[in-house]
């Protein structure tokens, strides 16, 4: 007995060919946006005027594809006794994070300070006001903790994966 094999419907190399190149779109389009997130911007206010600030560098969760825009560093005017209050987006609320801050003292020594780190969905706000009015601030900067953990004899320090900076 001899079996003869049926020709396939056009219509069926058609759908094939179709499906294949849907799939190679797909797996195209995945590859060439699977850099980070872009987490959002910050939101600095101080002395009433506002402004958002794109992330000046964003990285993955495990803080090893990363991309840099340094030109994203935005400015306003910063007096002695001034208080920043800032909004972070949800994207950072939803993780660990703190603020960075460096100023100069009544005697133009420069010094530098951190804000408490914010557990996940803690706060999505902050005002830093510095103890001394005679302080100017000259850089703020919302730092987002990432997964990757490093272990030293202090304890374990979480890497930065994203940052928004702020100077005057």
């Amino acid at each position: 007995m001899v079996t003869r094999l049926r020709a396939v419907p056009r219509w069926v190399w058609v759908a094939v060919v179709a499906i294949v190149v849907v799939v190679a779109a797909v797996v195209t389009v995945l590859i060439v946006t699977s850099g980070p997130d872009d987490p959002g911007d910050v939101t600095f206010t101080a002395g009433g005027v506002s402004v958002a600030a794109d992330p000046t560098v964003y990285c993955d969760l495990m803080v090893t594809d990363c991309e840099t825009a340094p030109d994203d560093v935005v400015t306003l005017p910063l007096p002695a006794g001034v208080t920043v209050d800032l909004t972070v987006p949800d994207a950072v609320r939803s993780t660990p994070w703190q603020v960075a801050f460096a100023y100069l003292d009544e005697n133009g020594a420069p010094q530098s300070g951190r804000s408490q780190v914010f557990a996940p969905n803690a706060a999505g706000t902050f005002r830093l006001a510095l103890p001394d009015p005679r302080w100017r601030l000259e850089r703020v900067e919302v730092q987002q903790f990432g997964a990757s953990e490093v272990q030293t004899p202090q304890g374990s320090l979480f890497s930065t994966r994203s940052t928004w900076v702020l100077t005057g």
